[in-house]
């Protein structure tokens, strides 16, 4: 049996029977078994409809598929969903690799990701292994070790995994400040504590930054591939947040079946590390103006308010 028939694959799946069936055929194409699906809870009566397709597609698959399904009763939306569903994944499995329903990774990519899986299992550095950097472009590219993590196409493992939710479980309570102030000092912007307050908050409906601030406070690193290694083809009216291709400034059709050096492991130009951490989320940090603070001081006043209030309707609806 080859690698890729062991590598267990997580598909996060909602509402795009296309896009989800074009996910699947070519992970069979690649040779790929042990598929997982996770799909979250339907909005409405068009979702329940699109969503027992997907299952019916799962249950009967043509290609022999050995697919094991994880569906939730309600929706959760973008930020807890996924979580969930990679929980559920990492308890059924030591690592893998996880994708959207609208990415794809190159079969060298995904050949890549099972070795390395094996070859970096203890490796406490490592938290994640990303499959593409847009700012390197080589015919034979190179292993990067970055301190964020590409969610287009990615792999982890399960005690890496438990490590970033046990790290968020432990700063869910923390103020601005302190999420401030848990930032390395070259990191250390009151925008970026902002952002994960925001998340930790679900005021904003992605789970992403949290799983980069546990890459950048811990000290951990991601292995990323250089060159576009994935490709991405859900940028249309299904999208939840990104619609248009040209507002992320990638082009995806630099993707191809390239090769890989993982013999290499080279570091990036700094202002390319500095694009890329800016690409998701975390600029390096500059001098802080002062009415920030002023600013910063009033939100956290706003957020514990938030924060305390739901904590009070949550005891009361336990004693009923």
């Amino acid at each position: 049996m080859s690698l890729l028939e062991e590598l267990p694959v997580l598909i996060l799946g909602y509402n795009r029977l296309d896009k989800f069936t074009r996910c699947i055929s070519t992970l069979n194409e690649q040779g790929i078994k042990k598929v997982f699906v996770s799909i979250d809870g339907p909005k409405n009566e068009s979702d329940k409809k699109i969503q027992k397709e997907i299952i019916k597609f799962c249950k009967y698959n043509k290609f022999d598929l050995d697919i094991r399904l994880n569906r939730f009763n309600r929706n959760f939306g973008c930020r807890i969903a996924p979580v969930k569903g990679i929980t559920w994944f990492f308890k059924e499995n030591e690592y893998g690799v996880i994708l959207e329903d609208d990415v794809l990774v190159s079969k060298k990519c995904i050949e890549l990701f099972s070795l390395l899986l094996n070859e970096y299992f203890a490796n406490d550095e490592i938290m994640s292994i990303s499959s593409f950097n847009e700012f390197t472009n080589k015919n034979i590219e190179s292993l990067y070790k970055l301190p964020v993590w590409r969610s287009w196409g990615w792999a982890s493992w399960a005690e890496k995994w438990k490590f970033h939710l046990d790290f968020s479980s432990k700063i869910s309570q923390l103020s601005i400040l302190q999420l401030y102030k848990l930032l390395p000092q070259k990191y250390r912007k009151i925008e970026t504590a902002e952002l994960i307050k925001s998340c930790q908050l679900n005021f904003m409906d992605a789970w992403d930054y949290e799983f980069n601030f546990s890459h950048i406070v811990n000290g951990k690193n991601s292995l990323t591939f250089g060159g576009i290694n994935n490709f991405v083809y859900g940028f249309d009216d299904s999208a939840t947040h990104t619609f248009n291709i040209e507002n992320i400034g990638i082009d995806f059709d630099l993707f191809r079946e390239r090769k890989i050096d993982k013999t290499k492991i080279l570091k990036l130009e700094k202002y390319k590390i500095k694009l890329t951490l800016e690409k998701c989320g975390f600029p390096i940090s500059q001098k802080e103006i002062k009415y920030l603070w002023t600013k910063v001081f009033f939100k956290s006043i706003y957020y514990s308010f938030i924060f305390y209030l739901r904590k009070i309707k949550r005891n009361i609806y336990k004693n009923f």
